[in-house]
């Protein structure tokens, strides 16, 4: 009897040891993505299920929060590991703010440039904005208010709306023009264009030099021949904003290194949670304005990729 005993407290201080043993192997990563409903919660939550059946020992958790300027802060605070922001955010957080801890880990998609009206207005060029009302989100005011005074461009009023108000304005003719980032096929204007012929507002090279030189993490960029309608003939040259997946310095290498490596290694898995996952492949990682992780850093090297010295920190 005593030994049926000694058995049963054996074996459970076995159990004891594996089931502590694996607690302890299991890294649990927390992962700031937006508000419920957006591309961001879209995708993270995508993403992280990718992540978590590709990599044993690794869980991704996507939370739900306030975007951008929130997953930034709350990196710097140490309470995520992980977060989506928009490139040029990041850029003023890391050298305004002085946010030292966010790095990232990879660029995610990118965020066209769209600035457009129903082709019924007769505007076709960024100029014929002048002394017209535009309406937008309120997260793109910041934005186009400085890319018009770069441009030198006069509106005669900016509305600040919700983007089904804005199309309400559009059709009745109190708004002219639109401003707006989004995917390539972007279904605010394929949807649109459903029911409206639309007219992408022109930029010149020019334009998009100004541009980029007022917006250091923006880049240019190209929305494809036959993604809508309005660029049936011809494609529509813009300025793009990455959308980044930004991770803490103290995240451990080993894992960045495994999450970056899974990434670009599931790019179909991704493509299935959504297709603007097609441009999350390596030869866009040097799309930030912030240095990499060191765990991107090392798979960037093992790849045989160069990586310019700004993107290395040396801090």
């Amino acid at each position: 009897m005593k030994r049926y005993g000694l058995l049963f407290i054996l074996l459970t201080v076995i159990f004891s040891l594996v089931f502590i043993s694996s607690s302890e192997a299991q890294q649990f990563i927390s992962f700031g993505t937006g508000t419920e409903g957006g591309l961001y919660y879209i995708w993270g939550g995508g993403w992280a299920r990718v992540m978590n059946k590709a990599l044993q020992g690794i869980e991704v958790t996507a939370e739900s929060t306030g975007g951008s300027t929130a997953n930034c802060q709350l990196i710097e605070r140490g309470k995520l590991q992980l977060g989506f922001s928009l490139a040029q955010v990041t850029y003023d957080m890391y050298t305004d703010k002085k946010m030292r801890n966010i790095r990232a880990l990879f660029p995610a998609y990118p965020g066209f440039y769209y600035l457009y009206a129903l082709k019924k207005s007769g505007l076709k060029t960024i100029y014929d904005i002048n002394g017209k009302d535009i309406g937008y989100v309120k997260g793109l005011h910041d934005t186009t208010i400085k890319v018009f005074e770069t441009l030198g461009i006069k509106p005669a009023k900016s509305h600040i709306l919700t983007h089904a108000a804005t199309v309400e304005g559009l059709q009745d003719g109190t708004i002219h023009c639109s401003a707006v980032f989004g995917p390539e096929k972007w279904p605010g204007l394929t949807s649109l264009e459903a029911t409206h012929e639309i007219q992408f507002l022109t930029m010149t090279e020019k334009d998009i030099h100004a541009i980029l030189k007022a917006f250091v993490a923006y880049r240019k960029g190209v929305v494809p021949k036959g993604s809508y309608k309005a660029t049936a003939d011809k494609p529509y040259e813009t300025v793009v904003d990455w959308n980044l997946i930004l991770a803490s310095k103290s995240l451990s290498e080993d894992i960045a290194y495994k999450l970056v490596k899974a990434t670009y290694e599931n790019n179909p898995a991704l493509i299935a949670v959504h297709p603007i996952s097609s441009t999350t492949k390596v030869e866009n990682a040097m799309n930030t304005p912030i240095p990499l992780h060191a765990g991107t850093i090392k798979y960037l090297r093992e790849m045989k990729i160069p990586i310019p010295e700004h993107l290395v920190s040396k801090e």
